[in-house]
């Protein structure tokens, strides 16, 4: 929690506006019709994107409490034709590659690994990506090297990441099921 931009206290809400150092936090009571507007559009959005329960939309890290971060993962989706996925695999390689964790004993993770999550082809519903957003750059030959053992996989790094605060995104993936 937070102290409200609002009422100043120390309460449950979310930040909007853009930039991590610029949005403002505003509790629950405190927010405007038009905030709750934008929340209720995004949640709606959500639809076929994320997984959603009783208590709402599972929003990834990140989107959990920033509404600017929301809007851009949902239109980053939209653009890739994706959906969240979920697994088990410790890196997600082993999901991407056979749609499923194929190996006994899955540990350990690259160094790029940071605020990853994993993406199925709205259209098959088959593992489409692992999606990692480190901060700062990353070498394209280290992303490449972790994915050789798994010849149905491909790489990009580029700038192109719906977290945002100077994070890179490293795509990694399953060309058979990419959309």
């Amino acid at each position: 929690m937070y102290d409200c931009e609002g009422c100043g206290r120390s309460r449950q809400g979310l930040y909007f506006g853009s930039g991590i150092g610029e949005a403002q936090w505003w509790c629950w009571s405190c927010q405007s019709t038009d905030q709750k507007e934008l929340i209720n559009s995004l949640d709606g959005r959500a639809q076929g994107v994320l997984n959603r329960d009783a208590d709402g939309v599972h929003w990834p890290y990140g989107p959990n409490i920033y509404v600017q971060m929301r809007a851009d993962l949902l239109d980053w989706a939209d653009r890739h034709d994706l959906k969240i996925g979920n697994t088990g695999c410790q890196s997600g390689l082993h999901w991407l590659d056979k749609g499923r964790c194929a190996k006994r004993e899955c540990h350990g993770k690259p160094e790029f690994y940071d605020h990853t999550t994993t993406w199925l082809s709205r259209t098959t519903g088959k593992p489409a990506l692992v999606f990692n957003q480190p901060y700062g750059q990353v070498d394209p030959a280290e992303v490449r090297e972790s994915i050789s053992e798994y010849p149905s996989l491909t790489a990009e790094v580029g700038p192109e990441s719906w977290y945002g605060a100077g994070t890179t995104g490293v795509y990694i993936w399953n060309d058979g099921n990419r959309p």
